[in-house]
């Protein structure tokens, strides 16, 4: 995503779609923080039949023939696709949970501007069942350590509700509902991701050993040509919105914004204030946004910003839906890093490496405490192969606390990803 075109140099280049369109699925939007955010995936045995609507009948005039009685309700009944212990993963389950992942590559896709392979199409379809399978026994084990997820889960959905400008948790509700969603089924998704994600940072993450000095310079020495970098600046943003409020709300949500900008500047904890005040996307995550390169940035914003230290807050921008107010993470300048400008992102790089046989053998162990049963003709890649690669994408909230941040991960989309929010 990127800033409109007021502050964007040569925007009608650039890959990503604009910034300001809402999210157009409410399961996609949840795609990047959770381990698979398909609803429906965690239905308890039986599975709820689905009702089909009978015909009304005709409505007869007084001393005519009875009308002729409707045909009689009849129900769908899924079947099973797989049982994970007590628990069943459902024909409606897969099918959602395939579209929810092709999905989910596609905006990938068009956000990197290139088209989506058919070949990461294939392993997608051929790894589905096994993280269902995979997320499923990290539910129950969230369950079993008496974990709870309900205060997030508020969280998570109001965020949800913000970015899509919708003004109560009624409308979000009728929103999902009008996608053909069952609403507590959504809700359940949400919360199991926050359980999956909490028994990896509870069960994995402590087992991961911090990267060595020797081990950073020792990958530095082996990819130099990787931290070959244009000029580009790191940023946090906050979205104050505007757009769709009263011309009586104006006033105070610019204010809003000045203060929000002076307590930022002064020292207060950025990635807090994105939390409570901003609109976009990020806002759940502290705001971070990524990189952005200086020549895409128009010229007089990224005077300003390149002027800044790192920590730096930039004055409120007024934009097309409110005003944003960006902080400086980071900055690389065009040229070879030196080791130490690339080590937070190599010490991000190795803790990956190290997560991911940790995640894979920790996956296997619960599996093979756990009955798992597959319907002839669907697949589980995770069953037969113990060296079978777990998507750590889904996992980028697992980092420890301490761990130093990454100085150029996968940008997040850019300035307000996913558009702003209804509320503040």
């Amino acid at each position: 995503m990127k800033l409109p075109s007021s502050l964007w140099h040569g925007h009608l280049g650039h890959p990503h779609p604009h910034r300001y369109t809402a999210s157009p699925s409410f399961r996609v939007w949840m795609a990047g923080g959770v381990l698979l955010a398909a609803s429906s995936l965690w239905a308890q045995a039986p599975t709820k039949p689905r009702a089909a609507t009978a015909a009304k009948p005709t409505t007869e005039l007084a001393g005519t023939e009875a009308p002729v009685a409707p045909p009689a309700k009849t129900t769908i009944v899924e079947q099973i696709v797989a049982r994970v212990n007590d628990k069943i993963i459902t024909t409606g389950d897969y099918e959602q949970a395939l579209k929810d992942r092709i999905t989910g590559l596609q905006q990938q896709a068009q956000q990197s501007g290139q088209a989506l392979s058919p070949a990461a199409l294939a392993d997608a379809k051929k790894q589905l069942l096994a993280t269902l399978i995979d997320n499923q026994l990290l539910v129950q084990r969230a369950q079993s350590l008496g974990m709870s997820a309900e205060t997030e889960t508020v969280l998570q959905l109001d965020q949800v509700r913000k970015e899509n400008h919708l003004a109560t948790m009624e409308d979000l509700q009728k929103a999902v509902e009008a996608q053909g969603e069952n609403y507590e089924d959504y809700e359940q998704s949400v919360k199991n991701g926050i359980l999956e994600q909490k028994v990896i940072e509870q069960d994995v993450a402590p087992r991961i050993s911090a990267a060595t000095p020797q081990e950073v310079a020792a990958y530095y020495n082996a990819h130099k040509s990787d931290f070959v970098r244009p000029d580009e600046v790191g940023l946090s943003e906050i979205l104050i919105q505007t757009s769709g409020k009263p011309e009586s709300e104006q006033k105070r949500l610019k204010d809003l914004a000045d203060q929000v900008q002076q307590r930022a500047a002064a020292g207060e904890d950025f990635a807090k204030l994105a939390q409570r005040y901003s609109n976009a996307s990020s806002g759940a995550q502290g705001g971070d946004i990524g990189f952005e390169q200086k020549d895409q940035l128009e010229a007089k914003l990224a005077k300003i910003l390149f002027a800044l230290p790192v920590g730096g807050v930039a004055p409120v921008q007024k934009v097309d839906n409110g005003y944003l107010i960006l902080k400086v993470t980071a900055q690389h300048h065009a040229g070879q890093e030196t080791l130490e400008e690339a080590k937070s992102e190599i010490t991000y790089v190795l803790y990956q490496q190290k997560l991911q046989p940790e995640l894979t053998q920790y996956l296997n162990n619960l599996r093979r405490d756990a009955y798992i049963t597959v319907k002839p003709g669907y697949v589980d890649a995770g069953a037969a192969n113990d060296n079978a690669q777990v998507d750590l994408t889904k996992f980028q909230r697992v980092l420890p606390s301490d761990l130093p941040k990454p100085t150029d991960k996968p940008k997040s989309g850019g300035f307000g990803v996913n558009g702003g929010g209804g509320g503040e």
